[in-house]
């Protein structure tokens, strides 16, 4: 089954690095669905990286079990960066997705 993430989420998810927060894209551990977390402040996100997560188990509002990956965030403020980032997380996300045994498309 190959999931397919619209390309205006991962836009969503693609922020400025000036603005102090980060976007993530959620994937089902099966790979059935997806969601947006966006925005995620950079600071709670370096702390569930470093192991300190509520005790649901749910990183950022997200779902216990899903894995999430971080949209890089795109190193200017104009809309020409954030479209050329927004590439380029799209196939960092389809990399990352088959790593993890899921196929994903964005389109």
């Amino acid at each position: 089954m190959t999931l397919e993430i619209r390309r205006a989420d991962v836009w969503r998810a693609t922020l400025s690095a000036v603005c102090g927060n980060v976007g993530y894209i959620g994937l089902a551990p099966d790979g059935s669905a997806y969601h947006v977390v966006v925005p995620v402040d950079l600071q709670i996100a370096r702390g569930v990286k470093a192991g300190n997560r509520p005790e649901d188990g749910t990183p950022f509002g997200g779902y216990q079990g899903w894995f999430y990956f971080e949209c890089p965030p795109c190193s200017a403020e104009s809309e020409n960066s954030r479209r050329l980032q927004t590439e380029i997380n799209a196939e960092l996300l389809k990399t990352w997705a088959r790593e993890k045994g899921m196929d994903v498309t964005t389109g």
